[in-house]
């Protein structure tokens, strides 16, 4: 059996549900749905009990998981010991970012990193947008992920996602209302700071750095998660991209709209990587399968 129908098999039987195990591996929900139907025809058995409210495994879907779960772990065993003859599997990771991507792409990443590279160790760093860049051009940092208006010399972005700023708002919010939000708009408004500092340089808008710093917040707090509830609790409203609320806006829990600002329109994300020197194999790969990883959210985001 093909590694991946293992492992869409697995996240199937861990989310109880192929839609939620589609959203976390960015497989098309119809992909993953079909191979658990070819798997099952294979070995000519049912694996899971269908329920109104998802999947459970029965008992031939609960001997298969623990064939699965030992058959890629041997199988990642032996690459590893395989490429360890190379010097290929082994390293340190060091990663920039800012604190959206702390929410689904950076976990994805390293945990679907770790099954293949069990021997790398990594330092991954939560900070600022704008201090991303320097971080990698100091070396404190291979890899960045960060907002890509205005680069620095001595770094270069390797993966672009349009993937602009907006108003995240609670359901039933009066902004809702609008296709586009004006930044006058948000004033009346309990508003929600993720940084003291513009998440944006000035060069790229002075109008919203202005904005930025006169406004008068409801709470300023570093935390994507802790703002997160804020919002979805009712106690303000805030700017951000789509990278952290792609589950909340798929579910409705949360709204986002754009800011009336053409600045604004077409905002980059991307991986940062230095120009001035070469990155070892092991980050090298680790970039490739993050870069793949941005598309796919670039792509769930331009979808709702």
């Amino acid at each position: 059996m093909h590694a991946s129908i293992l492992k869409y098999f697995i996240e199937v039987a861990s989310c109880g549900s192929v839609r939620k195990a589609s959203e976390r591996l960015y497989v098309a929900a119809s992909a993953i749905n079909r191979q658990i139907h070819k798997l099952e025809d294979e070995l000519g058995v049912e694996l899971f009990d269908r329920l109104p409210n998802g999947l459970r495994l029965n008992p031939a879907g609960e001997r298969l998981l623990k064939h699965a779960q030992e058959t890629l772990h041997q199988f990642q065993v032996m690459r590893t010991e395989l490429d360890a003859l190379r010097g290929e599997r082994t390293g340190h990771v060091k990663v920039a970012a800012m604190d959206s991507f702390f929410e689904e792409l950076l976990p994805s990443a390293v945990e679907e990193f770790l099954q293949i590279f069990p021997a790398v160790t990594y330092t991954i760093t939560s900070t600022q947008p704008m201090e991303v860049p320097q971080l990698v051009m100091s070396g404190q940092a291979d890899v960045g992920l960060c907002f890509v208006s205005r680069l620095p010399g001595g770094v270069k972005a390797v993966s672009l996602a349009d993937l602009p700023i907006g108003i995240v708002m609670p359901p039933g919010h009066p902004l809702a209302k609008h296709d586009k939000v004006a930044l006058k708009d948000c004033a009346p408004y309990p508003f929600l700071r993720s940084s003291s500092h513009p998440v944006i340089s000035a060069s790229l808008s002075a109008e919203f750095a202005a904005f930025w710093d006169d406004m008068e917040p409801a709470a300023t707090c570093n935390s994507t998660p802790l703002l997160k509830r804020l919002i979805m609790g009712g106690k303000g409203i805030s700017c951000f991209s789509k990278i952290a609320f792609i589950d909340e806006l798929r579910r409705g829990e949360l709204l986002w709209r754009p800011f009336a600002l053409p600045a604004l329109d077409h905002l980059q994300v991307g991986i940062v990587v230095p120009t001035q020197r070469a990155l070892p194999h092991v980050t090298q790969n680790f970039v490739g399968r993050m870069a793949r990883r941005l598309t796919q959210l670039e792509m769930a985001a331009a979808a709702l």
